[in-house]
């Protein structure tokens, strides 16, 4: 079935990815000969189980006519608003052990201007980010960069890798073409940290305000009447320490996690 997407599980697989030598794509696990939905960008949003709640966050801060523009939509997810929202009542229990935990519509509206954060001007997704990158501003003002990598150039990708990248038994290496991830940068304090030893180098790492924060994306490429839509790395409560799963609005620290 074409220009479908199927909720759950089958978003886990990996939007970019060709289907033999056509022009064809995978979208939810399914052939989409076009990479493109019948729908605009906030009713996709609205639609996904996991963004569902993040199309509630853009229109409480008014945004939805925004989010409907010819925009690039870098969407936080459930597991991102869960983090922000445990984050702050563990904040808040440390003060008062009564403290009734908060939900979405705790959020202030001056924070929920922080969503601009998320929406990027244009359209951009595999086949229009440059090779070198590209440096773009987002709706809030934040300096964000899109590049693509190879799903297997990181060291230590698989279990015999031998930190060597794109070593080992991984399935990329099993395919005649390897795919390309989206990645994105957020720089957040006055500089760059182009690497991860520059930001390993900064005092706490990704817990200092000043260290860029990197993802690479759980959906990639979807491609709406509007925009483009991409989804951040998600999480779990059982991976609560992994760096790579955000918080919304980068909120708190990794020590908030956990009483």
């Amino acid at each position: 079935m074409k220009n479908k997407i199927t909720i759950g599980l089958a978003f886990m697989a990996l939007l970019f990815v060709s289907v033999s030598c056509s022009e064809d794509y995978i979208i939810g696990g399914e052939v989409n000969e076009t990479n493109q939905l019948d729908m605009n960008t906030f009713d996709l949003l609205k639609t996904m189980e996991e963004t569902k709640n993040v199309a509630v966050l853009f229109e409480k801060a008014g945004m939805k006519d925004l989010v409907n523009g010819d925009v690039t939509i870098i969407a936080p997810n459930q597991w991102s608003i869960n983090r922000y929202l445990r984050r702050k009542h563990n904040q808040m229990l440390r003060n008062n052990p009564s403290a009734t935990a908060p939900t979405m519509d705790d959020i202030s509206a001056e924070e929920l201007q922080k969503m601009g954060m998320y929406v990027l001007p244009g359209k951009f997704w595999r086949e229009t980010i440059p090779a070198e990158g590209i440096n773009l501003v987002a709706h809030d003002g934040t300096e964000v960069r899109l590049t693509l990598d190879r799903t297997n150039v990181d060291p230590g990708a698989a279990w015999d890798g031998s930190g060597v990248p794109g070593s080992g038994y991984q399935y990329s290496n099993f395919m005649q073409q390897v795919p390309y991830m989206v990645k994105v940068h957020f720089k957040r304090g006055q500089k760059w940290e182009m690497t991860p030893d520059e930001r390993n180098r900064l005092t706490g790492y990704y817990d200092n305000p000043e260290c860029d924060h990197v993802y690479r994306m759980y959906v990639s490429d979807i491609l709406t009447k509007n925009g483009v839509v991409h989804v951040l790395y998600s999480g779990d409560y059982t991976y609560t320490d992994h760096y790579y799963y955000h918080s919304l609005f980068f909120f708190g620290l990794r020590t908030d996690d956990k009483l």
